[in-house]
């Protein structure tokens, strides 16, 4: 579905990052008074209200997870469901820029996997072996891994029984991305097809153990919505909330677009906010809660006016405790020693984010595998990479709203802009695969390699070092030269391959160099040791 580019249209690659570890655009950003954070300048705009009026928010406001969600999934106006999302100026993948070889590496892990289950028997010849993948984008990953199998099954009789008993599915949340795979992938017949499913809730439309093949995913954890928290030195956690307003010179433009109700509830809706939460820090704007943001936003989609409203909307934070949103509170106690690991070794909280909707999908994948494996390919690391956020933010923004200034080096972007031109941008959260791996391993899931993608290329016979015909035809030698070098080199890229239990004893991954999952506690002193214990106790009380 999205993908973590090349400076200016591309998803960062690490030197990327390192340009920005390096420049520190973000210190732009002030953290919010009184709070000492190693990553405040991800704390936006926060509106400090008295204890009461905090535990209040979720009456008024959306969460984070819930902007984040509208904005990008909302069925009429959000970012990917209205078509806004573009595969080439805001971003690209790398099943594009590698095409098709990328794929070809894919579709040769994959083979292995198939016979691998014939041997063992959890394969018989007359079962279908499914290829799902989930957030497929514009399909083109589908497209290079089957016409890879198709080619190879014409002069290799075990890719023929492996072609034979292939299916294709492209789920994906949005249905006319679901088009777009489809027209894509017709020429492959019955052997291929696309639906609609949510990754987060895949057994409302896939039957448990109903397949038996592989899940397949690149870049989609990434894509899911999340919650934003701020963590304090000694473990005290809080959930943010999202203040949406109108400048009130924007409010006089719209104001005369929308029905009479709306208007007279919009209104009202200013009023109690001001009220109950603003005290003096009105600024001059009409204030939006949950629902009446949504109202606007729907009322004015066909309107001329849309883009400019939304990238005219300013918006503050409101941090409530955690426990008013009890998935964050469930997740945070469940991981507490991970957390205190982490915040013990600096004396400064810090910003993160939890994605529930990672967890969903793991366990909704083991819960329709009866044998197979798992491929999570994205951006990230592991949890104590996922939680050093001192140098660039793991929450980015990708499209038309990419920032640009005099603070930043040259051919540099700003790309932590959450509040920019809402719906009109894509929205992107790096992986946290120890988080992936230990839900995995609840249910079922043995985790049997994690490292840099490259190692999609260990055991195969796909090579890089020939540009393909149709990118020397589009004369983009010197481009897939250099994506290919990136590739092969240190990268933020990663690859996570899981196994259903009982799938295949004797299958073993050809990939070196595999990374550590697991936090080293060990690296800790007496006192970290003491204070990690005392902000996991706090961590644990809901």
């Amino acid at each position: 579905m999205r993908a973590f580019t090349q400076i200016v249209v591309v998803r960062l690659t690490a030197a990327a990052l390192l340009l920005l570890a390096a420049a520190s655009p973000f210190s732009a950003q002030s953290p919010a008074p009184q709070r000492d954070l190693r990553n405040g300048w991800e704390v936006h705009r926060e509106l400090v209200v008295p204890p009461q009026a905090r535990i209040e928010a979720p009456k008024y406001f959306p969460s984070f997870f819930e902007y984040h969600d509208f904005v990008m999934f909302h069925p009429t106006v959000g970012y990917y469901a209205a078509g806004r999302v573009d595969f080439v100026d805001h971003y690209r993948t790398y099943p594009v820029v590698l095409a098709p070889l990328f794929g070809h590496m894919i579709a040769e892990q994959i083979f292995t996997m198939w016979n691998g289950m014939r041997k063992a028997g959890t394969l018989t010849p007359g079962e279908r072996f499914t290829i799902a993948e989930f957030g497929p984008g514009d399909g083109a990953l589908a497209e290079a891994i089957l016409d890879y199998l198709v080619r190879k099954a014409e002069g290799d009789t075990a890719w023929r029984a492996f072609a034979d008993q292939v299916l294709y599915v492209c789920y994906d949340r949005s249905p006319s991305l679901n088009k777009v795979q489809l027209e894509r992938n017709k020429r492959f017949g019955r052997r291929f097809e696309a639906r609609v499913a949510d990754a987060t809730n895949m057994t409302a439309t896939v039957a448990k153990g109903s397949l038996k093949g592989i899940i397949l995913s690149n870049e989609l954890p990434d894509a899911f919505s999340v919650h934003k928290i701020i963590l304090s030195a000694d473990g005290v956690a809080e959930v943010a909330f999202v203040v949406p307003s109108l400048p009130a010179d924007t409010w006089r433009t719209v104001q005369p677009l929308l029905p009479a109700a709306v208007a007279r509830a919009i209104d009202g809706d200013d009023r109690a906010i001001e009220d109950r939460f603003l005290d003096g820090q009105r600024e001059g704007n009409v204030y939006l809660t949950r629902s009446s943001f949504v109202t606007l936003l729907e009322q004015l989609r066909t309107s001329r006016v849309y883009d400019d409203t939304a990238n005219a909307m300013q918006f503050r934070e409101l941090y409530a405790p955690a426990a008013t949103v009890p998935v964050v509170a469930d997740h945070l106690s469940r991981y507490a020693d991970l957390y205190a690991g982490v915040l013990a070794r600096d004396r400064r909280g810090l910003v993160s984010y939890v994605n529930p909707g990672a967890e969903s999908f793991i366990r909704e994948s083991a819960a329709v595998l009866t044998a197979g494996y798992m491929l999570t390919i994205d951006y990230g690391g592991n949890w104590e990479e996922m939680l050093n956020q001192q140098t660039y933010p793991r929450f980015r923004t990708y499209g038309p709203s990419q920032q640009t200034g005099a603070h930043l080096a040259p051919n540099q972007i700003d790309t932590f802009a959450p509040y920019v031109g809402p719906t009109l941008n894509d929205f992107t959260t790096d992986a946290n695969f120890t988080l992936l791996a230990a839900e995995g391993e609840l249910v079922g899931l043995r985790p049997i390699y994690y490292g840099a993608q490259r190692a999609l290329q260990a055991g195969t016979s796909v090579s890089l070092d020939t540009v393909p015909e149709a990118r020397v035809r589009e004369g983009n030698t010197s481009e897939f030269q250099g994506w290919a070098q990136s590739f092969a080199g240190p990268s933020v890229y990663k690859m996570l391959l899981q196994q259903k239990a009982g799938t295949d004893p004797a299958y073993r991954f050809a990939g070196q160099h595999a990374e550590p999952l697991a936090l080293d506690m060990s690296t800790l002193n007496a006192e970290q040791r003491a204070r990690a214990e005392a902000i996991a106790l706090r961590l644990k009380k809901k």
